[in-house]
C-alpha cells in the first residue's frame, strides 16, 4: 500500500513540476526575440519580462517606460517584452508620424483584449478592428464637430452653474475642497447630460445612482489589478472561457438607459441636441439612405449605441476630471499664472456682455497654454499602443515588424524629455505659445494621438475642461490646502495618468469690482 502511495505522490509531484516548467517555458520562450534581431532591448526577468517595476507597483506605467527611453538615449527604437509578448518602443519622432499617419494601413488596430465576443458593451470604437472600426468612426465622426460642440454648449453651461454654487456653498462651510472629488461629479453630471439627456445632480446629490455605478469604473483595486496581470499573461485563457469583463449591473444600467432614452424620445418626439440625439438622427438618416440604395443595412443597433454611449462615459469621466484637478493644483502653486489666466478669460467675459460662450473659450489663447502644459505633465495616456497589421520594414532598418506586434509609443517619456522640453518637470505654459510650439517637432506632443485613429471626442474632453477651469477662476482664487502633497502622486495601478489621493484645494471667492 505504502508503495502504491508513494508512486501516486511521485506521479502528482512529477506533473506539477512538469506543469511548472511549461509555465516557465511559455512565458520565456520570447526572451531573446530582440537580441536575435539586433535590436536594443530591455532584458526580461521572469516573470514580469521587462515590467518588473509596474507589475509589483513600485512606479507608475508612464515612469517605468521613461526609465527604460532614458537607457536608449541616441535609439530611434528599442524592445521590451510584456511579460511574454515582444513590443517595440519608438522614440524617433519621424518614425512615430510615419506609423501614426504616413503608414497607417499597416498600424490601423489597437490591442485589445477580449473574453466573451458575444459581451456587445464591449464592441465600442476604442476596442474595434480593420473594417468594423473604419466604419464605426465614419459614422460617428460627424456628432464631434465643432458645430455640434456649439449645441451641447448649453447643456455643459448649466452643469458650469451649477458647480459655481455648489463651491459657494462650500466655501460658506470654509470647507478644503477635495477637487478631484467635486470635479469628478461635475464631469459625471456634463457626460450624463450630453450623452443621456440626464439631470444626474452628482455634485448635490451623493447617493447619486449614476456616480455609484459609474464612478469606481476607472479605479484600479488591487484585486482588479491582479485579474489584469492575469488577463495580459493568459489572454487566450480569457478568450476561451469567455468571460465577460463588465460587471452585469453596469453593463445592464447602461444598456437599460440607452433604450428607455431612446424609445422615449422617438414616441414624443423629443430633442435635446446631445449624443443620443446624434446617433438617433445618423440611425434615421441610414435607414433613409438604406431604402433608397437596397441595402439592409439600418445604421446603429440599440447595442452599438449603447457600446458607443459606455466608451463615451469611460474614456470623458475620469480624463477631464483629472486634467482640471491637475491644472488647479499646479495654478495654485503658480499663483502668477493663476492671475494671467484670470485677467484674460475676465477681458474676454467683458467683452461678451459677461457671458461665458462656445466662442469666448475659443478665443483665449493663455488658457489653451495652460491645458497644454497640463496636458504635457499629466497626460492620461502613459502610452499610445497600435499593432501591425501587415509586416512592415523599419525604415532605414533591416527590422521587420511581424504582423500582430505590438508597437508603442511612451507619451510620458517624449512629453518630458528635456531634448525637446527643457527643465521638463517644470509648469511654464509658455511653451506653447505659437512661436515655441514651431520651434518643436509636432510628434514630441501628443495627448490625444495624431493621425486617422486619434481621439474622436478631443474637442468634448477639451471643452468640458475649458468650461469648469473657466468658471472656476472667474468666480474663485484657489491655493493649496496645506494638508496638499507636493509633489503630487500619482495612482500606480491605474491604466489612466491619475492623482492617487484627493486633490486638497482652498477655495476663496473672488471680489466683484
Amino acid at each position: 500500500m505504502s508503495v502504491l502511495l508513494e508512486s501516486v505522490t511521485t506521479e502528482i509531484l512529477c506533473f506539477f513540476l512538469l506543469l511548472l516548467w511549461l509555465i516557465y517555458w511559455y512565458l520565456t520562450k520570447n526572451y531573446d526575440y530582440w537580441d536575435r534581431r539586433g535590436v536594443p532591448n530591455i532584458k526580461p526577468q521572469f516573470p514580469f519580462g521587462s515590467m518588473r517595476e509596474t507589475m509589483l507597483s513600485k512606479t507608475f506605467f508612464g515612469k517605468a517606460h521613461d526609465n527604460f527611453y532614458n537607457q536608449f538615449p541616441n535609439k530611434r527604437f528599442y524592445g521590451i517584452v510584456e511579460f511574454r509578448r515582444p513590443v517595440l518602443v519608438l522614440k524617433d519622432p519621424e518614425l512615430i508620424k510615419r506609423i501614426m499617419v504616413k503608414d497607417f494601413q499597416s498600424f490601423v488596430d489597437r490591442p485589445v483584449i477580449m473574453g466573451n465576443p458575444k459581451e456587445y458593451i464591449m464592441l465600442h470604437l476604442l476596442n474595434l478592428m480593420g473594417r468594423d472600426w473604419k466604419d464605426m468612426r465614419t459614422k460617428l465622426t460627424p456628432t464631434f464637430t465643432s458645430g455640434k460642440m456649439k449645441t451641447m454648449f448649453a447643456l455643459m453651461e448649466k452643469c458650469s452653474e451649477e458647480l459655481r454654487d455648489h463651491l459657494e456653498t462650500e466655501v460658506e462651510k470654509g470647507k478644503t475642497i477635495d477637487a478631484k472629488h467635486v470635479l469628478a461629479r461635475f464631469t459625471m453630471d456634463i457626460i450624463a447630460s450630453c450623452a443621456f439627456g440626464l439631470d444626474t445632480d452628482c455634485l448635490t446629490d451623493e447617493n447619486s445612482e449614476v456616480f455609484k455605478i459609474f464612478g469606481g469604473v476607472a479605479k484600479t483595486s488591487k484585486s482588479r489589478f491582479i485579474r489584469r496581470v492575469f488577463i495580459l499573461i493568459f489572454p487566450s485563457v480569457l478568450k476561451f472561457l469567455r468571460v465577460n469583463l463588465i460587471r452585469p449591473e453596469l453593463r445592464n444600467f447602461v444598456t437599460n438607459i440607452v433604450r428607455a432614452t431612446i424609445d422615449y424620445r422617438i414616441k414624443n418626439n423629443i430633442k435635446r441636441n446631445d449624443f443620443i440625439d446624434l446617433m438617433i438622427g445618423l440611425r434615421k438618416q441610414e435607414e433613409i439612405d438604406s431604402k433608397q440604395t437596397s441595402d439592409v443595412s439600418y445604421g446603429l443597433t440599440i447595442e452599438q449605441m449603447t457600446a458607443q454611449s459606455f466608451v463615451f462615459f469611460i474614456a470623458g469621466f475620469e480624463t477631464a476630471s483629472s486634467l482640471m484637478s491637475f491644472c488647479l493644483y499646479e495654478l495654485s502653486r503658480h499663483q502668477q499664472v493663476q492671475e494671467q489666466l484670470y485677467q484674460d478669460i475676465q477681458g474676454v467675459v467683458d467683452s461678451n456682455g459677461g457671458k461665458i460662450s462656445y466662442q469666448v473659450l475659443m478665443e483665449i489663447p493663455f488658457l489653451d497654454q495652460v491645458l497644454n502644459e497640463t496636458l504635457r505633465l499629466y497626460g492620461s495616456a502613459h502610452v499610445l499602443s497600435r499593432v501591425c497589421t501587415q509586416p512592415y520594414q523599419v525604415p532605414d532598418s533591416d527590422l521587420i515588424i511581424e504582423k500582430g506586434m505590438q508597437v508603442v509609443i511612451p507619451l510620458f517619456s517624449l512629453h518630458h524629455d528635456p531634448q525637446y522640453y527643457p527643465d521638463p518637470y517644470a509648469f511654464k505654459p509658455e511653451r506653447f505659445t505659437v512661436e515655441e510650439t514651431k520651434k518643436r517637432h509636432p510628434y514630441v506632443f501628443m495627448p490625444f494621438g495624431e493621425g486617422p485613429r486619434n481621439c474622436i471626442g478631443m474637442r468634448f474632453g477639451l471643452m468640458q475642461a475649458k468650461v469648469g477651469l473657466a468658471t472656476i477662476i472667474l468666480n474663485f482664487h484657489v491655493d493649496l490646502s496645506p494638508d496638499q502633497e507636493v509633489p503630487i502622486e500619482i495612482d500606480k495601478r491605474s491604466l489612466a495618468l491619475m492623482p492617487a489621493n484627493p486633490v486638497l484645494l482652498n477655495f476663496n471667492k473672488r471680489k466683484i469690482t
